[in-house]
């Protein structure tokens, strides 16, 4: 599964296997430097035991640039193993993200329950769950390559020393999987678990912040997040007590490898000290490792869902005005025929919005409604896209500048239909007045524009889409009377111009003057 998701990262692969490389330098020299530094001290301490002449005699300065020389080769690798496996990860994960965010927003919310905020949340802490194992992946290499070269220094102790050894290595990565399972495994998944509903709850009320601080309701809320807060730490407390037991369940596999390996071991005492602290060396090297298999094992819940979404085909598109052609539609058995306007009329709660955000493939319609006698229930939600604009009620902006919230509706557009748009949607004087103009940086919730700003914002956006159908939900609420008027002139002068359908919502009476007819609901 892991393998999959990351085929697609191919740019970083390279880099990844001079990580590995630089890794398995990194435990070589790490694992030979210990081994050495033994012999080095313990033959020297013995040589000064010895007597003047052996001290003359023994030679220091080899053993000595040599372990300078693996001290420079295990920073070195180390350095080029962290900086490439994360330079790796990260180029790799900015192409990933996109494909996956792509996909995300290219699946049906009809059909999808979750909300789309909290699963772009979720989406987050996936990505980054993988991010991290990804980063780990050369220490898999340079593991098993510190552990064989520690059987190898072990071996100059004694052969019985040396399979004792390799035994023990061979058995700790079994030792570690049946360890997380029972300590790690529960905990972590339910850390994961806790922590989506903890996301998915603080989206439910970040959408609602205005009304809550609003209505002085934050210490109510507080109070019920505060089951939330506390879930999430203890399943936390019991993960970390989990993981504190495995790491002091490998001091102790360590110690045990090393008493086997002296107790075994065959040689003169600098051999000796090479052999225990390269069985040392050599134990911690697997178990790095083998932590990042346990830490794989934790995310196989986000590993199932980034695997789903990988596969799920990408259908977002900018389209272009001419790639549709008008489609009638029929709503309670009253025939809308491509280039009429109608006005939909109807009490509060009647499901005027609901009607609008069916048409735009937002949600499942509650009344017979058909697209070309086909039910827009049955309808692909990309083909919808094709057919209609929406200006919705309460239009969301995404943080980024004016430019960029209304190339939105098609990423190629130039700043000259941009002015015309904002043109039409009286918005152009506001814009020009802007610090920087259409490059003035805007927030999620409109920053320096008003409510009717957003608005309007949101109708130019709808304009540029240059769709067959215009659904204007509320398209004047919060404006002016002289305002509403240029506004529904100049939208009544595009429909001429561009021949497209309208259907528009409004309990203001002027702007259902646009309309030729009118349904009531």
């Amino acid at each position: 599964m892991l393998d999959e998701l990351l085929a697609a990262t191919g740019a970083g692969r390279r880099r990844l296997r001079i990580a590995g490389a630089c890794g398995v330098l990194a435990s070589l020299s790490a694992v030979a430097l210990l081994g050495l530094s033994g012999w080095f001290l313990t033959a020297a301490g013995l040589a000064g035991l010895a007597g003047v002449a052996a001290v003359q005699a023994f030679n220091y300065l080899i053993p000595s640039a040599a372990i300078r020389l693996l001290a420079i080769l295990r920073t070195v690798g180390r350095y080029g193993e962290r900086l490439l496996g994360h330079q790796a990860a990260l180029e790799g994960m900015a192409d990933l993200r996109t494909r996956l965010f792509s996909r995300r927003a290219a699946i049906d919310t009809r059909k999808d329950a979750r909300d789309p905020r909290a699963a772009s949340a979720i989406l987050l802490d996936d990505i980054a769950a993988l991010e991290d194992i990804v980063i780990r992946r050369p220490a898999v290499v340079a593991g098993v390559a510190g552990g064989v070269v520690s059987v190898a220094l072990v071996a100059l102790a004694g052969l019985g020393a040396a399979l004792f050894q390799a035994v023990a290595l061979f058995l700790l990565p079994m030792a570690i999987w049946k360890m997380a399972e029972r300590f790690t495994a529960m905990p972590s998944a339910d850390v994961a678990d806790r922590l989506i509903a903890m996301r998915a709850t603080f989206t439910d009320y970040a959408a609602a912040r205005s009304e809550i601080a609003a209505y002085g309701l934050t210490p109510r809320v507080m109070k019920q997040l505060e089951p939330t807060f506390r879930g999430y730490e203890v399943a936390k407390a019991r993960l970390l007590k989990g993981e504190a037991i495995i790491a002091a369940a490998l001091v102790l596999y360590a110690a045990v490898t090393v008493a086997g390996v002296l107790v075994l071991a065959d040689a003169t005492a600098p051999l000796l000290a090479t052999a225990l602290l390269a069985s040392s060396a050599g134990t911690e090297a697997v178990a790095g490792f083998s932590r990042n298999a346990m830490r794989k094992s934790g995310i196989e819940k986000s590993l199932e869902r980034l695997a789903m979404l990988s596969q799920a085909p990408d259908t977002v598109h900018a389209f272009a005005s001419d790639q549709a052609v008008a489609e009638p539609i029929e709503i309670d058995g009253h025939r809308i025929e491509p280039g009429e306007r109608v006005a939909i009329t109807g009490i509060s709660g009647s499901g005027k919005t609901r009607l609008l955000e069916a048409l735009a493939g937002l949600r499942l319609p509650v009344r017979p409604l058909t697209l070309n006698g086909v039910p827009v229930e049955s309808v692909d939600a990309d083909h919808l896209r094709r057919q209609f604009a929406l200006m919705p009620q309460d239009p969301m902006l995404r943080m980024g500048s004016i430019a960029d919230n209304l190339r939105i509706a098609a990423p190629a557009l130039d700043e000259g239909a941009m002015h015309a748009a904002l043109e039409i949607a009286c918005l152009d004087e506001r814009v020009a007045a802007a610090p920087q103009g259409l490059n003035t940086w805007l927030e999620p919730d409109g920053g320096i524009l008003s409510g009717g700003e957003r608005k309007r914002l949101a109708l130019a956006r709808a304009l540029l889409a240059g769709r067959p159908w215009l659904l204007l939900d509320e398209p004047t609420e919060g404006l002016d009377a002289e305002t509403e008027k240029r506004l529904v002139a100049n939208l009544v002068q595009w429909l001429d111009r561009t021949e497209a359908g309208l259907i528009v919502v409004s309990h203001r009476p002027f702007p259902l003057t646009m309309a030729e007819r009118e349904l009531s609901l």
